[in-house]
């Protein structure tokens, strides 16, 4: 395959990568295991991705890039794919979660920063290549259905105080992001 085979169709016009079991309708589900109902089988450790350049309005990335070998390579070839104004909604564990260091195949750790060096004008994006537009990272502190809780907690994970200090103390879940070309 080349990296202009696949682009959206009527009936997938967004892309969901390292879909794993959770097929979702409208996406083109994608994943390196060949499980039922993946449409694309592709290890995106493999690059150019499968994907038509420029094309692709809406990204999902739920908890994949943290496996994958090359972060820089990674990012720029989400922002590659995505048409102009595309969107990538990307999930990754964050370091101070049990979740960053359970699972043995993540190969990169994530604060609320860290996705922010892709973005245009970010004081480090000159090192990674940065292309993106805009970057809007948010903690999670992820208590399932604990809404309420969820709600008290997690604007306090948001702030430099949380950064810098609270982390250590008060683990959240993950880091979610929405990355603009």
């Amino acid at each position: 395959m080349s990296p202009e085979d696949l682009a959206p169709t009527e009936e997938k016009p967004s892309l969901h990568l390292g879909c794993g079991k959770q097929m979702w309708q409208g996406f083109l589900n994608v994943d390196s295991a060949p499980l039922p109902g993946v449409d694309v089988v592709w290890d995106l450790n493999d690059r150019p991705w499968p994907f038509a350049s420029g094309a692709w309005a809406l990204v999902v990335a739920n908890h994949v890039i943290e496996h994958l070998d090359d972060l820089g390579a990674t990012m720029r070839e989400l922002h590659r794919i995505l048409a102009p104004d595309g969107i990538a909604q990307v999930r990754v564990p964050h370091v101070a979660g049990w979740g960053a260091w359970n699972n043995p195949t993540h190969r990169h750790y994530f604060t609320r920063e860290t996705l922010r060096y892709f973005e245009k004008g970010h004081h480090y994006s000159y090192a990674v290549e940065a292309g993106f537009s805009s970057v809007t990272c948010t903690n999670v502190f992820g208590l399932g259905k604990s809404a309420r809780l969820n709600w008290l907690v997690n604007p306090l994970l948001n702030t430099n105080l949380y950064d810098q200090v609270l982390w250590k103390i008060i683990p959240c879940a993950e880091v979610k992001a929405t990355l603009v070309k």
